[in-house]
């Protein structure tokens, strides 16, 4: 099997698949299930897929997403010195196979869990558009889930929980004039000094939370004016993007960036995530974890632990991907990684 993953790994690196584009390897992804599993679930271009639940067991629900970011790849599908080349190679379709070969290994030998494999769309964008919300909120049956497995890169750690997430723009407003004479007028971007000092000096500041080191992180990541190159311009934004510790609801973590701007602007926040639960009482997760000496670490970004977190279920993030290498130019993901990832994975689900 572990050629197969390698195959599907190539199979699905080869498919385009840029965030609002995912019908074709959807359309794929489905054909293989269809061969080998009872019950199919499609929604747009996501996917639930999984045998008939046996009520005597627990259930496992593993799930990726289909979607990259746009990006280069000048080796697609080449296997160059042990690592498969292609834009989500990493992040995430050596995951995606890796649950392929799963799903076909344990459509003919028995596993000690009920099995449900979730591939969807639309991760890598807003939070309000993720493929992921319609599955949960049109189906319950992922909720029936002892534990989920988000395969998205970790270097086949453990991490736990995961960082929330915010955008905000923070509105400067002045005065427009003339360039030569800016006396008359109120130049917005120079008002925003205090606050660009501010993040400047922000650093990365230490949050433990279950004795899991988190950073958190803000920083400045856009802007916007209105005016022209010899116009003062009466209006500057600044997308402040927030990274938040577990522990932290959406409403203190935006009452701490508005404490931030300390009232010099208007905050309006455009996108907003959910920090992960960290689940480390789970008795299958604890079973794993101590069966193959598994390192256990605290996710630094957002996943879709968040939001699995908000429909109360355990789930954390395990895959083979390499993390340095998610949204890299000419990205890849390491044969070894792929190979020790399914090899886990198949002895422990299996009976």
């Amino acid at each position: 099997m572990k050629e197969k993953v390698i195959k599907y790994t190539i199979d699905l690196v080869n498919i385009p698949s840029v965030i609002g584009n995912e019908k074709e390897i959807a359309d794929f992804v489905e054909s293989f299930l269809k061969k080998i599993l009872k019950n199919i679930i499609r929604y747009n271009n996501s996917i639930i897929a999984y045998n008939d639940l046996d009520p005597n067991k627990k259930t496992i629900t593993l799930l990726g997403h289909l979607d990259t970011v746009p990006g280069i790849n000048e080796f697609t599908g080449k296997v160059i010195d042990g690592k498969i080349y292609g834009l989500g190679a990493s992040d995430m379709k050596g995951g995606l196979a890796v649950m392929m070969a799963l799903a076909e290994l344990f459509s003919k030998t028995e596993s000690r869990y009920n099995l449900i494999y979730v591939f969807y769309e639309k991760e890598e964008g807003p939070y309000e558009t993720n493929g992921l919300e319609p599955l949960l909120k049109n189906y319950n049956i992922v909720q029936q889930s002892d534990l989920a497995f988000a395969l998205e890169p970790t270097n086949n750690k453990i991490q736990m929980g995961c960082l929330g997430t915010m955008h905000a723009w923070v509105k400067f407003k002045g005065k427009r004039a003339h360039s030569a004479r800016p006396w008359e007028g109120e130049n917005a971007i120079h008002k925003a000094y205090k606050l660009l000092e501010k993040l400047y000096n922000f650093g990365r500041k230490e949050y433990d939370f279950e004795g899991l080191k988190y950073f958190e992180v803000l920083n400045a990541t856009m802007v916007e004016y209105s005016g022209g190159r010899n116009i003062i311009p009466d209006e500057f934004k600044i997308n402040l993007n927030y990274r938040f510790a577990p522990g932290k609801t959406i409403d203190q973590a935006k009452k701490e960036l508005i404490d931030f701007v300390e009232g010099q602007a208007e905050v309006e926040f455009t996108d907003v995530s959910p920090a992960g639960k960290v689940c480390k009482d789970n008795p299958i997760l604890k079973e794993m974890i101590s069966k193959y000496n598994l390192e256990v670490e605290a996710k630094q970004a957002w996943t879709d632990v968040g939001r699995l977190s908000m429909y109360g279920i355990d789930a954390v993030n395990f895959g083979p991907g390499d993390t340095a290498q998610a949204h890299q130019k000419n990205e890849y993901i390491p044969i070894e990684n792929l190979e020790k990832n399914f090899e886990i994975f198949s002895n422990f689900l299996s009976c």
